[in-house]
């Protein structure tokens, strides 16, 4: 016979299991109310659906707070999201920016953003602060004050994606006119090849070129046959023989030894003698005309003797007073 359940153990044993968790959840929540938390607030300009209040903030994926509140922004356009971010976990990353009323001050450079991330595939999501490069996203211009502990947006990697899509289709019927544009151009092109019987006269073309290719090929046979390359070989050697030839020819005629430069002497010795001519035929000239002077004196005096031969003997005074006397 089965022993009977004992009734008491059984109920004290629920009691004491519930006051244990009664009291692990107030120690928690004692805990948690003990930590110190700043408040920032980051503006979505796009679905914040899949984020609720208490999911995680994460800077470069360390969890350092949570979202404690999902509001509208006074624009009626964005989505403000409250961010909680625990002060110790701020100061031992070495994030804090001096001490607030509230704790410490969360340290938010010009190209720090936040941006919404993804859990896997779920759709779950979190707030993600990490450093985008201020030029490709720069702060978002709002229509309204923000507070003092504000962190700027940046656009989620959907959001992106997003944006792509509808700018792609918002060319999408240009795209469509450009080609339905050029399809039918390509009708008409073909339709006038047609016309033209581009096609047959392409097929004549290619028909006149094999001819021309058959003709060619016959020719550079025959050119075997007769031998030609190697009889413009042997051209072109007697004609680097002949032009060897003529450059040592006319080393001899250039240079400082050759035939120019030997005529060149020659001139200049000619010119030389020529001047040497000159100064000789005035010489000459002055013997001559003093050699004519003496020939005159002497056929005077040889007149004089013959009318008076005895001059040589009387002297030349004397015969001029016997001269006087006649």
């Amino acid at each position: 016979m089965a022993a009977p359940t004992n009734h008491f153990k059984l109920g004290l044993f629920v009691i004491l299991a519930v006051g244990a968790t009664i009291t692990t959840a107030i120690a928690l929540g004692a805990q948690s109310m003990k930590k110190e938390t700043v408040k920032y607030h980051t503006y979505f300009n796009e679905s914040v659906q899949g984020l609720d209040v208490g999911s995680p903030v994460k800077f470069r994926g360390v969890t350092i707070g949570y979202v404690s509140a999902i509001e509208i922004a006074p624009d009626h356009r964005h989505v403000d999201v409250i961010e909680e971010l625990d002060s110790e976990d701020i100061r031992r990353m070495g994030l804090a920016d001096g001490e607030g009323k509230e704790g410490a001050r969360f340290y938010v450079p010009p190209d720090l953003r936040a941006q919404l991330g993804s859990q896997g595939i779920t759709g779950v999501k979190f707030v993600s602060i990490d450093f985008f490069d201020p030029k490709s996203n720069p702060p978002p211009q709002l229509t309204f004050e923000v507070p003092e502990r504000y962190i700027p947006a940046a656009p989620s990697m959907m959001k992106n994606l997003e944006d792509t899509v509808t700018k792609a289709m918002d060319k999408l019927p240009e795209l469509v006119d450009a080609v339905v544009a050029i399809t039918g151009r390509v009708d008409r092109m073909v339709a006038q090849l047609e016309e033209d019987d581009v096609t047959g006269k392409a097929a004549e073309t290619m028909a006149h070129a094999d001819e021309v290719l058959s003709q060619l090929n016959k020719t550079m046979k025959k050119l075997d046959r007769a031998e030609l390359p190697d009889r413009a070989a042997a051209a072109l050697d007697d004609v680097s023989k002949a032009v060897a030839k003529l450059n040592s020819v006319l080393d001899r005629v250039d240079g400082d030894d050759g035939l120019v430069a030997s005529i060149r002497r020659a001139s200049d010795a000619f010119g030389t003698l020529g001047r040497g001519a000159g100064s000789t035929t005035r010489e000459l000239d002055k013997t001559l005309r003093e050699v004519r002077d003496a020939a005159e004196s002497i056929r005077v005096l040889t007149e004089a003797i013959e009318r008076d031969p005895d001059m040589l003997l009387k002297g030349r005074a004397k015969a001029k007073s016997g001269g006087q006397e006649k």
